[in-house]
This record gives C-alpha cells, sequence and structure tokens, in this order.
C-alpha cells in the first residue's frame, strides 16, 4: 500500500514539475456522452445561413459539430476554481484560466482536473501579461519603388494595389461586396470609431459584430494596438472627394480580436479556434487572419519547419475545417523571408486555404515575404498581392503607407468577397480554385510568390475563354457619376475607336482616332448628354471592350 503512495505522490510531483505556472490550460475531452445536442436539431448550435450554406453545397454536418458537453465544462470549472475561456467543439476540449491561482494551488487544481474521468489530457497554453496598445511590427521600407497613380481617381493613392488585381474593374461592373459577410481576426481595431474612413461602414449598419476572443472577461476589440484598423481600412475604407477607396467597401465586417501583442504564447492559437467556429456557426464567407504562429516566449511551443504540414498547429486545423464548411480562409504567409525562419507561419500551412505573400507595386517579390512550400510539399504561397508600401488610411484623414503580407492579404480577401458578390452559387473550393488560374505565374508558380498575382476580373468571366478576351482592359472611369468631362484610362491594346450607347441600344456619339493617334487614355465630353446611364463603348484592332457611366446632371 505504501509503495502505490509513493507512486502517486512522485506522479503528482512530475505533473506539478511539468506544468507549474499559473496561466492558461487546454483540456482536452475523451467524448460527448450526455452533452444535450443532438445532429437531427442542429438550429441548436448553427445559424440559420450557416445551415443554408452547408444546404447548398452539401455539406454534412457532423459529430464533430456538436457542442461540448456543457456538465463537463462545468467540473472542470468546479474542481479547478478556474474560470472559462474557451470552448471548442472541434477539438472536444476547453482553455481553463487559472492565471489567479498560486503555484501550489495550482498543483492541485491541475491533478484534480486530471482525475476527471472524462479528460485525456492537459496542456499548458500560455501565461497572462497585460495586454498593450503598442504592436511590435516589421515594416520594411528601405528603398523607393514608387507607381504613379492617376491625377484623378475615385480609389486615390490605392489605386495601384487594388488594380493589379482588376479590382477596380470589378466595382465598375457592379460588385463591390454587398451582402458578403467578412470575418476580420486580428490584433485591435484602436482608432476605428472615430476614424472617417469608417463612417460609411457605422451608418450603414455593415459592422455586424465585435467579438474580444483575448479576454472575454473584459472585453474590448478597440484595444491591442491598430493593426486590425489598418487590415479594415485597406477592405472597406472610404475617404470623400477620391482620396480613397478599400477593396470591398461594400461588405458586411466582423471583427474578432485573437492576438495579444503583449505575448506569444499558444493561447493565441486557442483564440483562433474559438473565433473560427464562431465564423462557421454564424455563416460567414470569407475570413482573413493576419497572424502568424511559429514561435513563442515559451520555446517549448515553439514548432519546426516540419510541423508546417497543415496538421499539427491547431490554428491550422481549425483554418482547414473552417474551410470544409463552406468558409474562405485566407491568411498571411508571414514577414520572415529574410530571417532565419524564412518559412511560412501556421495556420497559412493549412490545405483549403489561401496563404498569401507579398510584392511591391511592381508585381516583383517582397524580400520579407514568407517563402514556402508546406513542410509537406504543397505550393505556398497560393497567390500573391502588393504588401509592400501599401497605402491606407489612419486618424485624422491622413494615408500613410506599411509593409507586410498582413497587408497583402486583406486586398486579396476584399478581391474575393466581390467575386462572392458576383459569383453567390460557387462554393470556397471551386473559387479558390478560379482564383488561383487566374494568375500571373500560374503555369510556373515558385515558392516566393505561389501562383502569382489573381486577376479578379477574370474569374468573373470563367465562362469566357480567356485568349479571347478582347486586349483592353479598362483600368478605370472617373467621375462617375459625370457631368462635364468623362476620364477614361485603359490597358492593353490602344483605343481606336469609341461609342456612346444609351440603354435603347441607339449610338448617341461615335469618334474613329487615326491609327497614330490610338491610345489608352481618353478625355470624352459628355456635358451635352441628357441625365442617365449610358453604355460606352471602345474599340481596338484586336476587339471590343465595354463599361457603364452615368451623366447625372444637365
Amino acid at each position: 500500500m505504501r509503495s502505490v503512495i509513493v507512486i502517486i505522490f512522485l506522479g503528482f510531483l512530475h505533473f506539478a514539475e511539468a506544468q507549474n505556472a499559473p496561466g492558461f490550460y487546454w483540456v482536452h475531452f475523451a467524448d460527448k456522452v450526455g452533452a444535450p445536442y443532438s445532429l437531427s436539431y442542429p438550429q441548436a448550435f448553427l445559424s440559420e445561413r450557416a445551415l443554408q450554406k452547408r444546404a447548398d453545397w452539401n455539406i454534412e454536418i457532423t459529430e464533430q459539430d456538436l457542442p461540448v458537453n456543457p456538465s463537463y465544462v462545468q467540473a472542470v470549472l468546479d474542481s479547478s476554481g478556474g474560470t472559462l475561456h474557451h470552448v471548442t467543439k472541434w477539438f472536444n476540449a476547453m482553455t481553463v484560466n487559472l492565471t489567479q491561482l498560486d503555484s501550489a494551488q495550482l498543483v492541485v487544481s491541475l491533478n484534480k482536473i486530471q482525475n476527471l474521468p472524462f479528460v485525456l489530457e492537459i496542456k499548458s497554453t500560455g501565461q497572462e501579461k497585460p495586454r498593450s496598445a503598442t504592436l511590435n511590427q516589421k515594416n520594411y521600407i528601405p528603398e523607393n519603388i514608387y507607381f504613379n497613380e492617376p491625377s484623378e481617381s475615385p480609389y486615390g493613392k490605392a489605386f495601384r494595389q487594388l488594380d493589379m488585381m482588376e479590382i477596380p474593374r470589378m466595382h465598375e461592373s457592379g460588385f463591390q461586396g454587398k451582402d458578403i459577410h467578412v470575418g476580420v481576426f486580428d490584433v485591435g481595431w484602436l482608432d476605428a470609431p472615430s476614424m472617417h474612413a469608417f463612417d460609411a461602414l457605422r451608418s450603414e449598419g455593415r459592422l455586424k459584430m465585435t467579438r474580444d476572443f483575448v479576454d472575454p472577461l473584459h472585453p474590448d476589440v478597440f484595444d491591442g494596438g491598430d493593426h486590425g484598423t489598418i487590415v479594415l481600412g485597406l477592405m472597406t475604407a472610404e475617404l470623400d472627394s477620391g482620396k480613397y477607396k478599400g477593396a470591398a467597401p461594400e461588405a458586411n465586417y466582423y471583427l474578432f480580436q485573437t492576438e495579444n501583442v503583449s505575448s506569444e504564447y499558444r493561447i493565441e492559437e486557442d483564440n483562433w479556434v474559438a473565433a473560427a467556429e464562431l465564423a462557421d456557426s454564424l455563416g460567414l464567407d470569407v475570413i482573413n487572419s493576419s497572424l502568424g504562429y511559429s514561435t513563442f516566449d515559451d520555446t517549448t511551443m515553439n514548432y519546426t519547419y516540419a510541423d508546417m504540414n497543415g496538421h499539427v498547429s491547431r490554428a491550422s486545423q481549425a483554418a482547414q475545417w473552417l474551410s470544409e464548411r463552406g468558409v474562405m480562409v485566407v491568411c498571411s504567409a508571414g514577414n520572415s523571408g529574410i530571417q532565419p525562419w524564412y518559412y511560412l507561419h501556421a495556420p497559412s500551412d493549412a490545405e483549403k486555404i489561401l496563404c498569401i505573400g507579398a510584392t511591391d507595386s511592381l508585381g516583383k517579390y517582397a524580400f520579407f515575404s514568407s517563402h514556402g512550400p508546406a513542410a509537406d510539399g504543397r505550393l505556398k504561397p497560393n497567390v500573391t498581392a502588393q504588401g509592400y508600401k501599401d497605402y491606407y488610411p489612419v486618424k485624422d484623414d491622413r494615408i500613410t503607407r506599411g509593409s507586410g503580407t498582413s497587408f497583402s492579404a486583406p486586398l486579396i480577401t476584399g478581391g474575393i468577397a466581390c467575386l462572392m458578390e458576383a459569383l453567390p452559387h460557387v462554393n470556397n473550393q471551386i473559387l479558390m480554385d478560379w482564383i488561383q488560374s487566374s494568375s500571373s505565374q500560374f503555369n510556373n508558380p515558385n515558392i516566393e510568390l505561389g501562383n502569382g498575382i489573381p486577376d479578379f476580373y477574370w474569374v468573373m468571366q470563367q465562362k469566357v475563354e480567356r485568349n479571347i478576351l478582347p486586349n483592353l482592359i479598362v483600368r478605370s472611369i472617373y467621375p462617375n457619376p459625370a457631368n462635364g468631362v468623362l476620364n477614361v484610362i485603359t490597358r492593353g491594346a490602344s483605343v481606336e475607336c469609341f461609342r456612346i450607347i444609351d440603354l435603347m441600344g441607339r449610338p448617341l456619339t461615335e469618334w474613329k482616332y487615326e491609327q497614330s493617334w490610338a491610345k489608352n487614355y481618353l478625355q470624352l465630353e459628355v456635358s451635352s448628354l441628357p441625365v442617365g446611364s449610358y453604355l460606352l463603348e471602345l474599340k481596338t484592332s484586336e476587339g471590343i471592350g465595354t463599361t457603364i457611366f452615368q451623366k447625372i446632371t444637365n
């Protein structure tokens, strides 16, 4: 009997030594037996929008979707004296907050939890540090690479970073992300409530939800730094007089704070998982995550490159499961391109998601952008966008610049929101394939840029073979609505002739240029046109392109 007691006591000490710091702990359950949920009544844990998505795309609801048994959660809390941080149905686990205990109390609590018959394992997932409003973010701007934007454009200085992916042309076609639901996982949204760049987002009721996963007991997503503010601005900011316009200015947004800038522990992956499950249950369409995990303050938590296979990190597993449930997942590759760890970070290594690298404004590889491939050889990054010296609004209506794959990813996410509005019956996996196949390096991908820069306008016209489209792209048409002079900027074959046609199909104005005067910049006098909508037809030697504009006053 004495030997048994000694063995138990030694085991007790071993457990205490391994996990003796007050903090957060991951508790994994053995089953969901006795939980008050049923697959026959999914309305108890999935929203109507989520259920409709699953029905439309034949996505099965499985036992993994059933919530954790609440009696298990309560038993852990009762035995430990801790507070609930998160639960995760996909992993059948919970994260318990034991920061309020001293070391001696912690040992007792952990052993009580371990002795519960339905608990499989307990792991430390991080310690608590006060949140800071400062983000130690690296901005890589040692050289000057500029593109001369048109002197007038509804996008202001954002024009080039959007035009590289033909997003302005999507907008001109009437698709700006309307009724698409976008989740943003980030650090915080400092200054966002007071910025005029988000006036339309607030006044139109498109800021649908905020949720603090870092400190759910004292929630406030508008602290923790302004990185999320920048990301949100790249997607939906609008400033008057053509000063700035984001990639998806009409989408709905959900702000989920998952990152604590003051520390780096795996607890942030727990936060990410909880946010992913909420995004699924709400039926969101696309999420943007500009976060990455590889090394931590506790080095025993560190990942190796071999772990970047999509199946080790909890965040990576959750990203794949979220995608399999019909949500498009967009993750930054990371900014480690010139560091000892120069590979991508979790969860961008996940399968069935888009990992985003960065270029400069000329479409060249941005040297800080993390490399692929994934550890199992899959192509990463999947696609790229401008992430070097991107323009974005800050408080006081100023426009500034910054760099990182966390800036290229939201540009891609915004383009996807526009595509989803245009192609509402295409599921996320097919759309992801089309985005990759539209990209500039699809036939010759590499570990720096993946498939390259996507062409969202081409994706929208999937049923038209790319090689028979006329070599003409309307890059910008402004001001639209117009009054006096209409400016038109095109790319590709030079315009030789244009016609203005009313909606009855009647030509109103036609002008032909001599061959030597064919051009890609036109200024059209429209002051004599009656108020209304018109079709502008542009003819080149290779075909005809069209766009729509409006006349607003006589």
